[in-house]
């Protein structure tokens, strides 16, 4: 009876050593893996991710971007609208295919499509941040928006950390050495180049942009000293905030406004002119943006009209997409060709 009881203890305790060995082994597995989390600061705050996302859905065309110039192709879900067709530049045109799952607007997620598509990170940005709240009960959510004002720092900020949350560190640190040798070589044409003045069409609008306008930041991307100074708007003056409405009396004072702050700007005869066509960007109707130009005297008389010295910025890559680092690379090789040669 009593070897029976210690054959029995015998039994237990080398149950226990077993159990504790297991249990120890499992600590140090996970310790191993917590060591390769991926803390990610973003626009809203900061989120751990345990394990490299294998099925994203991101809304943010400038992250779209940069994923595709990474080789990630962990993307499932991307927004093509009502339509089903997205509004996409033509290096992007990949993902209007049936393969990526339709999970809303740039404005507003699909919130049925997306529970189907069981994402394990949602990425957001600009136009769909408003919606951050909703899609974190969903899935880890990172809002890549920003308020800088330096989009070439930014789009090598972001591409950084999509190339750590991806595990493509390496290529995202090539193709960040690359954009930022482009941008200084741009820079130093653009130095010398002269002034320029930005100018956007948007329907019969014709507006000027000011460095601290909504695209303001073109100037110091392209590297080129402003026509015109810096302004420093209040929130509600936001070319973000509704338009007034047409025929209204904010709506004819507002062109008013514009008219004056566009001759002002004109009358410094700037070296260039830069534009921004909305409606080629969404492709709702022609664009008819340079007749426009041609049309209006003022524009007419420039220096830098006269010398054909106009560039039309790529309308999706600066309307549309933003920050990304394909979309601003074939940009900033263009605006580089046009500078030379002009």
């Amino acid at each position: 009876m009593r070897e029976a009881s210690k054959r029995m203890l015998n039994g237990y305790t080398l149950l226990m050593k077993t159990l504790v060995a297991g249990l120890l082994g499992a600590t140090l597995a996970t310790g191993s893996a917590s060591a390769k989390d991926v803390v990610v600061p973003h626009a809203k705050g900061e989120i751990v991710l345990r394990a490299t996302p294998i099925n994203a859905a991101v809304f943010d065309l400038a992250s779209l971007d940069i994923l595709r110039a990474l080789g990630v192709e962990t993307v499932a879900g991307v927004p093509k609208g009502a339509e089903g067709k997205g509004n996409f530049p033509v290096h992007l045109a990949q993902y209007a295919d049936a393969r990526y799952r339709n999970v809303g607007s740039l404005f507003e997620p699909d919130i049925p499509a997306l529970t189907a598509l069981r994402p394990d990170l949602i990425v957001i940005g600009g136009r769909s941040s408003k919606a951050y709240e909703t899609l974190t009960n969903i899935a880890p959510t990172i809002d890549m928006s920003s308020p800088s004002t330096d989009l070439a720092a930014l789009t090598i900020a972001n591409t950084r950390t999509l190339g750590r949350i991806f595990g493509v560190e390496r290529r995202a640190d090539r193709r960040t050495a690359e954009f930022g040798k482009l941008v200084k070589r741009l820079h130093a044409q653009a130095g010398n180049a002269g002034t320029g003045l930005l100018l956007f069409g948007a329907g019969e609008n014709l507006t000027v942009q000011s460095p601290g306008d909504r695209f303001g930041h073109a100037y110091n991307f392209i590297g080129i000293k402003s026509a015109i100074p810096t302004v420093r708007r209040p929130v509600s003056a936001s070319e973000r905030d509704p338009r007034p409405a047409a025929g209204s009396f904010e709506a004819i004072a507002l062109r008013n406004t514009q008219q004056k702050a566009l001759a002002i700007a004109l009358a410094t005869n700037p070296s260039w002119i830069f534009v921004i066509d909305r409606t080629a960007a969404t492709g709702g109707e022609p664009s008819k943006i340079t007749e426009k130009l041609a049309a209006n005297k003022a524009i007419a008389v420039t220096s830098a009209w006269k010398a054909g010295r106009v560039i039309y910025l790529d309308p999706k890559t600066w309307y549309i997409v933003g920050a990304g680092i394909d979309a601003l690379s074939k940009s900033a090789e263009e605006i580089l060709m046009a500078l030379r040669a002009g």
